[in-house]
């Protein structure tokens, strides 16, 4: 009888303890649940939010592809070799021409070719190879002999069409002389076909390169024309989706132009769509935020968030960061500026309990940002802060911080189309100088054209977001 109750008692036993394990273990993940829970739910929703670079909102279809070459005289030079030319630069618009075909079949379904002048016209796919020969640059049949050398390239007309079909990857080959009329006559369709690629969500982007010429540069404002040319700049101008424009310039860089110095090419994309990483609460590093003196790191709150957490004391240094906008923005494209914050900020005695954390919209001064170049830089809390100051002691603080650009800005001085351009009033002065690399007529004006169009359609942007937690002491 004694050993049936031992065995009895020691099953008990076991089974008690089997219920206590059972029961500990729903209590401890109750309470680890509630703890995560007392984090704001606005906090834990940031976690949850897709950055750009996480998203993928151009389709993976190929486009359409349709090459214009622009086949003004002028353009004629750029083909034409001559053993004398002791230019530094290469004949790198053959390198093009000879590649474009298959380069652009690389990223598009179907190819289109066109020739363009004061009309454009269909070509065949033997006759694009021509392009590279002087016979492609005679002058059209309905145009006098007279007026060829002077004869204005229809790029309205091509820019027309790729506005009225969004859909296509549109490439332009042109030595981008631009007369004064088609900037601000009425018939001058430029700006508003521009506008509406633009507003269509398309991308332009604008290659650059030096090459070696042979030839006369025709179309000066003063109806003359300048015979000693070494090198002069051929434009590479591709219109359609953010990552077609980029696939395409990448794969120029790597296959044509490898070759070429630094200095003599250049490409610029313009765009609504400028951010391709953001840094968001989800992939911020904590190394990204600096504590300095007065500040300890901790973890009060649950780390299943990357959160920045310390504890804080009254003569704390500043919490600080910088980022780079070249790492978050897409390459090649102007930078975002005018930057300011939005700070929602919650107050608590005690963060276990869910129900009191108190909220605070629009937090002024908690979060100061500067832009130096491409360097953004950010300082939050800190003894001299105005806001900080005002926090109390033995409270947890929660700010979720977005860094928000509100324009995109650019050195003018600096900007590499400025400094290949000339317009009318500089004619005389350069001709004298009798220069060897002839630079590009009115391209100036064509940039500050697409800057100030693309600061119309501009709409404010977050590119950075992160969540700070502190205890004062």
């Amino acid at each position: 009888m004694i050993k049936y109750l031992i065995i009895i008692s020691i099953f008990m036993t076991k089974q008690s303890i089997f219920i206590l394990t059972l029961v500990c273990s729903i209590l401890s993940s109750s309470f680890l649940h509630a703890g995560n829970m007392c984090i704001p739910q606005s906090i834990i929703d940031s976690y949850d939010q897709k950055s750009s670079s996480d998203s993928t909102s151009e389709s993976s279809d190929k486009s359409d592809g349709f090459v214009f070459i622009d086949q003004t005289l002028s353009m004629e030079g750029f083909v034409l070799r001559d053993e004398n030319n002791i230019a530094e630069e290469e004949y790198n618009y053959l390198k093009a021409m000879d590649q474009l075909p298959f380069q652009l079949s690389l990223i598009t379904s179907n190819q289109a070719f066109h020739k363009y002048s004061n009309d454009i016209e269909t070509i065949s796919t033997d006759e694009l190879f021509t392009a590279t020969s002087s016979d492609f640059y005679n002058c059209p049949a309905s145009v006098p002999q007279s007026d060829c050398r002077n004869l204005q390239s229809d790029l309205e007309s091509v820019l027309n069409i790729a506005a009225m079909n969004p859909e296509g990857f549109y490439v332009i080959v042109t030595d981008l002389f631009l007369k004064n009329t088609q900037f601000f006559d009425p018939k001058s369709s430029i700006k508003k076909s521009l506008a509406t690629v633009f507003d269509q969500n398309q991308s332009i982007g604008i290659y650059g390169v030096k090459s070696k010429f042979n030839g006369r540069v025709s179309g000066l404002p003063s109806g003359g024309v300048y015979e000693d040319a070494n090198s002069r700049a051929f434009f590479i101008i591709t219109i359609g989706k953010k990552n077609e424009v980029l696939e395409f310039k990448n794969n120029l860089e790597l296959d044509v132009f490898a070759s070429v110095n630094e200095e003599d090419k250049n490409f610029t994309i313009y765009t609504n769509d400028f951010v391709l990483n953001t840094v968001s609460p989800k992939n911020i590093k904590k190394t990204d935020l600096y504590s300095g003196n007065g500040a300890e790191k901790n973890n009060f709150l649950s780390e299943e968030y990357n959160l920045h957490q310390f504890n804080l004391n009254r003569k704390h240094d500043p919490l600080i960061a910088s980022f780079d906008l070249y790492g978050i923005q897409i390459p090649n494209t102007i930078l975002l500026s005018d930057f300011t914050t939005d700070v929602t900020l919650w107050q608590s005695k005690d963060a276990s309990k869910c129900n009191k954390w108190q909220r605070f919209e629009g937090v002024p001064k908690l979060v100061k940002v500067t832009q130096d170049s491409n360097i953004i830089n950010i300082e939050t809390f800190g003894k001299n802060n105005e806001a900080a100051s005002k926090f109390k002691k033995k409270r947890y603080y929660l700010a979720n911080i977005k860094i928000i650009a509100n324009n995109i800005g650019l050195n003018n001085k600096d900007f590499w189309l400025n400094g290949w351009s000339f317009t009318s009033i500089d004619e005389a002065e350069i001709v004298q100088t009798s220069p060897v690399f002839f630079p590009t007529l009115n391209l100036s004006k064509f940039s500050t054209m697409l800057s100030n169009i693309q600061k119309s359609e501009f709409k404010s942007i977050i590119p950075i977001e992160f969540n700070v937690a502190v205890v004062m002491n």
